[in-house]
């Protein structure tokens, strides 16, 4: 559907595409280049460049509402696959239809941290970690818009274009 992108309506958060994980609020990785800083004669200043699939390490903070087996499953270490699934709700405002899309992120983390979050009387303990991503995939409907994985050098946009494709032919990989 064409139209208006009105927000999140719902999403579930699964281990090992199966696994339900609980209620959470997740907070996604920023996807930040690493870059060339270029300065010298003739330029007034700094300049700073993307460099063309390399990424600066992105983290993923997952927090549970309280505490709950999920989460320490989820603080073990070790890489764990979850995918993210989110309805959002979408306005075509010259329809005159609401309607649904779906979005997915699956995303290979491992823990960095573990908070056991605050005890207190009658509010929930909201325990969180904090995750290393290794490689995170986005879908909107069936179609792959990113996949960045920096330890297997891929870094494809939303067009299938894969910047980092001559990268890995060009050093044998």
């Amino acid at each position: 559907m064409n139209g208006i992108d009105e927000g999140v309506i719902n999403y579930a958060l699964y281990e090992d595409g199966k696994r339900f994980l609980g209620t959470a609020k997740i907070t996604m990785p920023d996807k930040t280049s690493k870059t060339f800083t270029m300065n010298g004669g003739g330029i007034g200043g700094d300049i700073e460049i993307p460099v063309v699939a390399a990424r600066d390490a992105m983290k993923m903070k997952i927090e549970f509402r309280n505490a709950n087996e999920a989460a320490y499953t989820l603080a073990e270490e070790r890489v764990h696959l979850v995918d993210l699934r989110i309805i959002h709700q979408n306005l075509d405002y010259a329809a005159g239809e609401i309607g649904e899309s779906d979005h997915k992120f699956v995303v290979k983390i491992i823990p960095l941290s573990f908070s056991g979050g605050d005890v207190e009387p009658a509010k929930p303990q909201a325990v969180s970690g904090e995750f290393s991503v290794l490689s995170i995939k986005e879908y909107i409907g069936d179609k792959l818009v990113s996949h960045i994985d920096p330890v297997n050098m891929i870094d494809i946009d939303h067009t299938g274009k894969d910047r980092a494709a001559s990268i890995r032919i060009g050093l044998g990989m």
